[in-house]
């Protein structure tokens, strides 16, 4: 394989720029959202499924190049490859600015899930996979103290990173301003919120915030919420991790809204 030129951009360093496995591979392939620069398969895999691999990343145009098993393991670093990995540009966020725009054309209020600086990739792989299983609208998370897109995060995801829009906001007191003055109302998942959360109307626009695994949600995002929202049961959000969480109150914003047509 060819060098690649240093004018490329690549997700992050080296032992960090790589997703592996075929579902999570084939998932970036098929979606064709997130840049691709380079494709290693192994040179075991069954002839019909190199070619059907190949073709759709040198139409994305990334290099591609049949190498032995223990090549990609010394590329990744990890042996549980299955005989494939893809060497990733940056995550191509999109802006509040043109998210706003685009929601503006959909036939029901938008729902917006709000993460505050999750750091655990699994939590926030599994909160995206939800978003996206549960019509939200899009994912909305911080540039700085939230874990970024990486592949731990896709595989979590089961590959619904590449099925459902993420924002990356410099600031997220100013987006959730941003999304209130757009018409959005704005409710925290808090433990020590009194309003159950089938109690709130969440066929409105509305922004639902999740606070980081250890310290909950920002005091001064809480301030921007117009309710704190529970989920009912013994020991509430205490007993649920922020991924359980958020996929109970999104299923409920779902149940909600099934009497709106789908986006």
């Amino acid at each position: 394989m060819k060098k690649e030129s240093g004018k490329k951009k690549y997700l992050a360093g080296h032992q960090r720029s790589w997703v592996w496995g075929r579902h999570a591979v084939a998932e970036i392939l098929e979606a064709a959202k997130w840049p691709m620069r380079e494709l290693y398969l192994a040179d075991d895999i069954q002839e019909t499924h190199i070619e059907a691999l190949q073709q759709q990343a040198r139409a994305l145009g990334a290099a591609v190049a049949i190498v032995s098993r223990d090549r990609l393991r010394r590329l990744c670093g990890v042996s549980g490859h299955q005989g494939v990995l893809a060497r990733m540009g940056p995550y191509p966020y999109m802006t509040l600015e043109g998210m706003l725009e685009h929601s503006t054309r959909m036939p029901s209020p938008p729902l917006w899930l709000v993460l505050d600086a999750l750091r655990d990739p699994n939590n926030f792989g599994a909160l995206v996979r939800s978003a996206a299983a549960l019509d939200a609208t899009a994912v909305i998370v911080s540039d700085t103290e939230q874990t970024p897109v990486n592949n731990h995060v896709a595989r979590a995801s089961a590959g619904a990173v590449n099925r459902i829009p993420i924002v990356q906001a410099d600031s997220l007191p100013k987006a959730l301003a941003c999304l209130r003055e757009a018409g959005t109302r704005c409710a925290a998942a808090d433990p020590r919120g009194v309003l159950p959360a089938w109690r709130y109307d969440f066929t409105q626009a509305t922004a639902l915030v999740l606070g980081n695994e250890s310290n909950g949600i920002h005091t001064e995002l809480l301030d921007l919420c117009d309710a704190r929202v529970v989920v009912p049961g013994s020991g509430s959000l205490d007993s649920l991790n922020v991924a359980a969480a958020g996929a109970a109150l999104l299923y409920e914003a779902l149940r909600q809204r099934s009497a709106f047509p789908s986006k």
